[in-house]
């Protein structure tokens, strides 16, 4: 729930209205007092900034926050110097490899590139072990959130190899220790 709350809230700020709009429009059917008690929570918690502009309150991401693998992949996908389709897809098939299992729609939204991605649905039995692998995490989906698979023969293995060596090292502050810049480029 973090993370969607995240999500919407990652380009401006948004009233608890606009919140409750935005969760039902992706079908989370969620009371408003149950939502404006998490919002609230989340702003105790130092991850949400909250401020009043009567007679609304309004919340944006506290700057103290990391961003999530979603957003760290989606970032990544943006500086290939591809459309925002192909820039997805190659984030999903980044995700598709490192979690072994379907990408939802829901999480390539997160990337921050739209919802559109050049990977064939995947239903049935493989669609649902893939969602209650994400439901045991307490990642919820709406139930007819499409799940995808991306193509292994796309040549996207290199392009996910530099993006998950370049996550790896940002995380652990080890750029001293490379040898050069590496460039990363998706060709096709």
């Amino acid at each position: 729930m973090m993370d969607l709350i995240f999500s919407y809230l990652k380009d401006n700020e948004t009233s608890i209205s606009g919140l409750s709009r935005m969760l039902q429009k992706d079908g989370f059917k969620i009371h408003r007092l149950v939502l404006t008690g998490y919002l609230s929570a989340m702003a105790d918690m130092g991850v949400l900034k909250q401020k009043e502009i009567p007679p609304s309150k309004v919340y944006t991401i506290s700057s103290k926050i990391e961003k999530n693998i979603y957003e760290v992949v989606g970032d990544k996908c943006k500086t290939l110097g591809v459309d925002d389709k192909e820039a997805a897809t190659v984030g999903a098939y980044v995700l598709q490899n490192l979690f072994r299992r379907p990408v939802f729609l829901q999480e390539i939204r997160q990337f921050g590139l739209g919802d559109i991605v050049l990977a064939k649905m995947v239903t049935g039995e493989e669609r649902s072990e893939a969602k209650k692998a994400l439901s045991k995490n307490g990642f919820r989906l709406p139930n007819d959130d499409p799940a995808y698979l991306v193509d292994g023969e796309k040549g996207y293995d290199n392009v996910m190899d530099s993006i998950l060596q370049e996550m790896l090292i940002e995380r652990f502050k080890s750029q001293g220790l490379v040898m050069g810049p590496k460039q990363t480029k998706l060709e096709l």
